[in-house]
């Protein structure tokens, strides 16, 4: 990506909040968690159209579709990343990154 998890979060965040007003949406408690369950299940079924899986034809429509359904998974996880306090370039460095490092000590 082109910039840092936490400074995208940020401006994600700005978009949840001009939403949450619009449409008037209480985003306490576990509100994050239950979103970012249900963008999966719309990601899930947007993969399976684009896959060829499902009765909705497979195409160009169906991949931007499943753009869509990633980034909008994407952005509820780095707003309950963000709500938690838990810094997901740290973690990332942390859980994933840690074995280049690893690897080329071998």
């Amino acid at each position: 990506m082109s910039r840092p998890l936490a400074e995208l979060a940020e401006q994600i965040g700005t978009v949840s909040d001009i939403y949450a007003r619009n449409y008037g949406i209480d985003r306490s408690g576990d509100w994050h968690l239950l979103k970012l369950q249900e963008e999966m299940g719309e990601l899930t079924q947007a993969y399976l159209s684009a896959t060829g899986r499902s009765r909705r034809p497979a195409g160009d429509a169906a991949r931007a579709e499943l753009a869509r359904e990633m980034a909008d998974t994407l952005g509820m996880l780095l707003l309950l990343a963000r709500k938690e306090g838990i810094d997901l370039d740290a973690a990332v460095d942390e859980k994933w990154l840690s074995w280049l490092s690893k690897e080329a000590a071998s």
